[in-house]
């Protein structure tokens, strides 16, 4: 794919479109520049030296984009090298830089956004949009593999990894100040928004972090970022890597035909959880999801589960982030549309309004509602 310059006639690319719509007149440029949430942060913390080493090392994989629809600019935000696949070279980003505003549920396909990804180099190449996710709002964009980006991997946490506060980077790319790093602290709080697998960080980014990393200081990837007012939410890396792996197998994400929602053990108020692990000892550290919702249509697929119960383990394997159980669910999804068989897990349950422990039987094939897909998760930005 060729570079994307100004020609010699006069032609100004979307990048330059983009930075010349944003660009304050000089009556305000002094006042912009000190409210401006980009620029670069002046911090000599040890932990602020630290993530910036820690980043450095990442640079040449994390981009910008850059969208427009009808020569308009859309949205601008962060992507990441995740891969290369034959010709193409995959980028991870937020399906916010496709997504029509204000409008959930419905995004620009590829053939009506246009898409520049301004590199590490400040060279600036077209994308093309390959997948959108709005479930769970994640965007696959590619661009031409002989470009030699290196590409950062996604590996799901080691286990209650998601249980324990620590220190953690979010990483982005401006179209002005190039490579942006902010530093904060995963915590144990439910996100705002209505996808019960985000995870939450307190690192003070502005939406051109959306759809780029978080990381901890020993380098292992987070998630992806989103933007919230008062906390950074955060896709966790396990939902992300299988959007990838589903990308590279079917093109879409597959969707499983089980519609649970629920929230981790772990995050409830102390007080009842004390009560539940003295009904349910084997609970006492935290692992389990309670159920809050299961689809009406979809239920003869969840067993016997009812809401209000806790998922202790699903084939053996403790619980204790809901994304570990959607990772699961869409690991099953391969395997039975491969087989092209319908998979089936075994949920182990504790019943807290009658103390039982049954087990229920999950039945896990491609998922076809409309009602289901669009039932969850807006990603409206605040």
């Amino acid at each position: 794919m060729s570079q994307s310059n100004p020609s010699p006639g006069g032609h100004t690319s979307l990048l330059e479109e983009y930075l010349l719509a944003n660009q304050p007149s000089d009556s305000e440029a002094s006042s912009e520049e000190e409210e401006d949430p980009n620029a670069p942060a002046e911090d000599f913390t040890k932990e602020g030296i630290t993530a910036k080493r820690v980043v450095l090392c990442l640079s040449k994989s994390i981009v910008s984009l850059v969208s427009s629809v009808d020569g308009k600019p859309l949205f601008a935000c962060t992507g990441t090298v995740v891969d290369h696949v034959g010709s193409a070279t995959l980028i991870l980003t937020s399906a916010t830089l496709v997504s029509k505003p204000g409008i959930d549920y419905e995004a620009y396909g590829a053939n009506e956004v246009k898409i520049e990804v301004l590199l590490h180099n400040k060279r600036t190449i077209h994308g093309c949009l390959a997948m959108c996710n709005l479930q769970y709002n994640i965007a696959v964009v590619t661009v031409d593999s002989q470009l030699d980006l290196p590409m950062v991997t996604l590996n799901d946490f080691p286990d209650c990894y998601s249980l324990l506060v620590r220190p953690v980077i979010a990483v982005g790319r401006d179209t002005k100040y190039g490579l942006l790093v902010r530093h904060g602290n995963m915590i144990r709080k439910s996100s705002k928004l209505d996808c019960s697998e985000i995870l939450v960080c307190t690192c003070p980014v502005s939406k051109t972090f959306i759809g780029g990393l978080v990381m901890d200081f020993e380098r292992r990837i987070v998630g992806i970022t989103f933007w919230g007012n008062d906390t950074t939410p955060i896709v966790p890396v396990e939902i992300a890597a299988r959007c990838l792996q589903h990308f590279k197998c079917f093109r879409i994400l597959k969707q499983p035909c089980l519609c649970i929602r629920g929230h981790a053990l772990h995050t409830m108020e102390l007080s009842n959880l004390g009560k539940i692990c003295y009904m349910f000892p084997d609970l006492c550290c935290g692992m389990g999801i309670v159920v809050d919702k299961i689809s009406g249509e979809l239920s003869e697929n969840c067993g016997s589960i009812q809401v209000g119960d806790i998922i202790h383990s699903i084939d053996g394997i403790a619980l204790h982030s809901v994304a570990q159980l959607t990772a699961m669910l869409l690991d099953a999804m391969l395997v039975a549309i491969r087989s092209q068989n319908t998979v089936t897990l075994q949920a182990s349950i504790r019943r807290f309004r009658d103390k039982s422990k049954p087990v229920a039987v999950l039945n896990i094939h491609e998922n076809h509602s409309v009602e289901c897909d669009k039932s969850f998760n807006r990603w409206r930005l605040p």
